[in-house]
């Protein structure tokens, strides 16, 4: 028998051992109540964090300023896509005037 660089030789034992390993291991662990806790305590928490910025004028005042910055960003891009075509444009216009006419 003849082995491609990086086989080798396992015994069937070993690797019927191996394969019983990997499935134990990608079995699903079974859903604790400790996690089911945790997952209702975070979904609480974040709700409370929510309630908290809803009333808090600071926080509404800052949202307000990010969704403001964020409709100039998406205009200045949505002007500089524009700008960029017409350079495009021009560019384009240069070098058809640039090439010789046929005469």
């Amino acid at each position: 028998m003849t082995l491609k660089p990086g086989e080798q030789v396992v015994q069937t034992s070993t690797l019927m051992a191996l394969r019983d390993q990997i499935a134990a291991l990608e079995k699903a662990a079974p859903v604790t109540a400790g996690c089911v806790s945790e997952k209702a305590e975070v979904a609480s928490l974040t709700s409370q964090l929510a309630d908290a910025r809803a009333g808090d004028p600071g926080y509404q005042k800052l949202q307000t300023r990010v969704n403001e910055l964020q409709n100039r960003l998406s205009q200045s891009q949505q002007r500089e896509a524009e700008l960029r075509k017409k350079l495009n444009e021009l560019v384009q216009i240069e070098k058809n005037a640039r090439l010789p006419q046929g005469h």
